[in-house]
C-alpha cells in the first residue's frame, strides 16, 4: 500500500462518520431548518471532496485540473442563463415569497456546493470520460449519464408527490445533457459545478430558508424561453463538435 492509499483510506473513517452522523435523523439540534440543512450539506460536501481527491490521486482529475479558458467561459454563458433564471426574483421583488432565515444562508450555500460537487464529480468528471471511452463515443456519453443522473432523482418519489418528482427527472435529464456538453466541449468541470451551484442555489433557496409560492408565470415563461434557447445552443454545439471530430476519424 503506497502513501496515497494510504492517506484515502486514513480520511475515509472521518469522511464516513461525518456522513452517518449528520445523513441520519440522530442529531440533537432544536433548531429544524438548521438540522435539515446539516443534514443535507454535510454528508454531500464530505463525499464530494471525498471523491474528488479519490480522482486527482488515481488520475481520474483531468477535469479538476484542466486549465482555464476565458473563451470556454463565454461559451457557457447560455448555460450560466439557465442558471439565473432559475433564482426567483420576480416573486421575491413582488412579495410572493420570502427570505425567513438570512442567518442560515452560509449553511445554504455550503448544501448547493455540496451537491454540485457531488454530482458534477460522479456524473461528469467521472462518468462521462468513462462511459465515452477510448472510441469517443459522445452521444452515449451524454445521454446515458444524463439518463442516470435524472433516474437518481426517483428516489424522491418516497415523498408521495410523483407528479413534482416525474418533472424533475425530466428537467435533471435536461440538464444532465446540458453539463455533459459542458464539460465536453470545454474539459473543465468547475464550469459544470459553478453552473450546478448557481442553479441549486436559486431552485432552492425559497424552499430551504423562506416560504411562499416562488414558481410565478414570469418563471415559468423565462425558464421556458431560456431554456429552450439553450437547448438548441447545445445541440448545435454537440453537432459542431461531431462534425469537427469525422474528418479526423476518416482520415484514420
Amino acid at each position: 500500500m503506497n502513501r496515497r492509499e494510504i492517506l484515502l483510506l486514513i480520511l475515509f473513517i472521518p469522511c464516513a462518520a461525518l456522513i452517518v452522523l449528520f445523513g441520519f435523523d440522530i442529531l440533537p439540534i432544536g433548531d429544524a431548518a438548521m438540522k435539515k440543512l446539516l443534514q443535507d450539506a454535510v454528508p454531500r460536501l464530505a463525499a464530494g471532496l471525498y471523491l474528488l481527491l479519490v480522482m486527482l490521486l488515481k488520475g481520474f482529475g483531468a477535469p479538476f485540473t484542466a486549465k482555464f479558458n476565458p473563451l470556454h467561459l463565454l461559451w457557457s454563458l447560455p448555460c450560466f442563463a439557465v442558471a439565473l433564471v432559475n433564482f426567483p426574483f420576480s416573486a421575491l421583488i413582488s412579495g410572493k415569497a420570502v427570505i425567513g432565515r438570512p442567518d442560515l444562508l452560509w449553511l445554504f450555500l455550503f448544501k448547493c456546493l455540496g451537491a454540485a460537487l457531488l454530482e458534477e464529480a460522479f456524473f461528469r468528471a467521472l462518468l462521462v470520460p468513462l462511459l465515452r471511452g477510448e472510441k469517443r463515443r459522445d452521444l452515449l456519453a451524454v445521454l446515458l449519464s444524463a439518463a442516470l443522473f435524472g433516474a437518481t432523482h426517483l428516489f424522491n418519489l418516497f415523498s408521495g408527490n410523483v407528479g413534482a418528482v416525474l418533472l424533475q427527472v425530466g428537467y435533471t435529464f435536461l440538464l444532465g445533457c446540458m453539463f455533459a456538453v459542458m464539460l465536453l466541449y470545454t474539459g473543465n468541470a468547475w464550469l459544470c459545478v459553478t453552473v450546478h451551484f448557481l442553479f441549486n442555489f436559486g431552485g432552492t433557496i425559497v424552499t430551504d430558508l423562506g416560504s411562499g409560492v416562488f414558481q410565478d408565470e414570469i418563471f415559468w415563461i423565462l425558464t421556458a424561453c431560456v431554456g429552450s434557447l439553450c437547448g438548441v445552443y447545445i445541440v448545435l454545439t454537440f453537432l459542431f463538435m461531431r462534425k469537427q471530430k469525422k474528418p479526423k476519424e476518416d482520415g484514420k
